[in-house]
């Protein structure tokens, strides 16, 4: 279930001939012919060059040492905090221009088995930069037993021959998994040389590691191994993160186990109360309020989504302001009103599920000015922009 979205485009120019006609008995004196353009660089090369340079830049700060293990946590997009396709082969570029540049360090994976072993972790994220550099790169490396970031480097580079959807885990979860652990990763991949890497972040390297296993569990479709590795990192007291229930709830799904799977959801809408960070995907049509989006695999368990809210925030004796956002298209004042028009939507379905929730529920619209994606593509690519968001609010009176 992953979308595309097309990176670049190639143009043929044709050349044109300009013909001079001269005078009888006048020789013709031939125009000089035009300078060939420059071939564009290809994007894997580019990406190639970038990745290059930031490895020997990081080899460079690290300096000559024996018997180094360094460990990869894997490479996630900077604004969403997702692990996509883009920020994945990043990643495997990244690995053997590692190897290359620190030829006395060995390069492990970051699983279970390998992260006790590894005295640096190397964190990366992609985000676009500023035109027309394309996307900007983020790596550090830690030293474990110091806690501190022994290296830092960026680069940037344009177009990278592949898309910026999510990988299947991301793309198939209920909410989104961005939380205090995610900025902890994303702070520490731009945390500079001689600074503090996050403490929350390194202090979870372990529970990092069984959900680095369970993320490639799911996304080789291996139910069973991704809910072993999730429950694991659930029984941790470190593992209570929204990407951890929505591996579980999502597992469960792919099992058959709907009883469960309800149950995890529970756990993601208590946590998101709790941390005042429940972002659900109630995804809808363009232009529509009340029609959600079509096509996911999982858009038919809206009703238990909403049914699990409802009990958490009854439990949790909250209120709530339901936000609702549009893509990034059509005029400020059109999108404000669709935007609120979704959130009532979604407001009326909990009341309908819990009518004693009527007055400690409100909407709001936030039009497009908070969209994650911002393409405006209006298709599956930003039906994130689409969605209703759960926040904490002053109750009345």
């Amino acid at each position: 279930m992953s979308h595309r979205i097309l990176l670049t485009t190639l143009r043929r120019h044709g050349a044109s001939l300009l013909v001079a006609l001269t005078a009888a008995g006048c020789a013709a004196t031939p125009a000089p012919a035009p300078a060939p353009a420059p071939a564009p660089t290809p994007p894997d090369a580019a990406l190639g060059v970038a990745v290059q340079r930031m490895a020997a830049d990081l080899a460079s700060q690290l300096g000559a040492g024996a018997g180094r293990t360094v460990v990869v946590d894997p490479m996630i997009d900077k604004t969403t905090g997702q692990q996509t396709e883009l920020s994945q082969r990043v990643q495997d570029a990244m690995l053997p221009a590692l190897s290359t540049s620190l030829k006395d360090a060995s390069i492990l994976p970051f699983d279970a088995t390998n992260e006790a072993k590894a005295r640096f972790v190397l964190t990366g994220t992609v985000s676009l930069a500023a035109p027309p550099d394309g996307y900007l790169i983020n790596v550090a490396l830690t030293d474990r037993p110091s806690g501190l970031v022994v290296a830092q480097s960026a680069g940037r580079f344009k177009g990278a021959g592949g898309s910026v959807a999510p990988t299947r885990f991301y793309n198939d979860s209920p909410s989104l998994v961005r939380d205090r652990s995610v900025d902890g990763y994303v702070r520490t991949a731009e945390t500079r040389k001689g600074d503090a890497a996050d403490a929350l972040y390194v202090s979870q390297l372990p529970t990092a590691a069984i959900l680095a296993d369970a993320l490639e569990a799911y996304n080789a479709g291996k139910w069973d191994v991704a809910l072993a590795a999730y429950s694991a990192a659930a029984a941790r007291p470190d593992g209570q993160q929204l990407r951890t229930f929505n591996g579980i709830y999502l597992a469960n799904v792919r099992l058959g186990k709907l009883a469960e799977a309800e149950t995890a959801f529970g756990r993601i809408a208590a946590l998101g109360l709790a941390t005042n960070n429940l972002s659900v995907k109630l995804l809808f049509r363009p232009g529509s309020a009340t029609d959600f989006w079509p096509g996911r695999d999982l858009a038919g368990m809206y009703p238990m989504w909403l049914r699990q809210i409802a009990r958490a925030m009854q439990a949790n004796g909250a209120c709530l302001d339901v936000v609702g956002h549009t893509s990034k298209t059509g005029t400020e004042a059109v999108n404000d009103r669709l935007s609120r028009a979704r959130a009532e939507t979604v407001r009326r379905l909990l009341v309908a599920e819990r009518a004693a929730l009527a007055n400690r529920l409100q909407a709001t619209g936030m039009g497009f000015r908070e969209t994650i994606i911002g393409t405006g593509s209006d298709d599956a690519a930003d039906a994130l922009d689409r969605r209703v968001e759960f926040k904490v609010a002053t109750c009345p009176g």
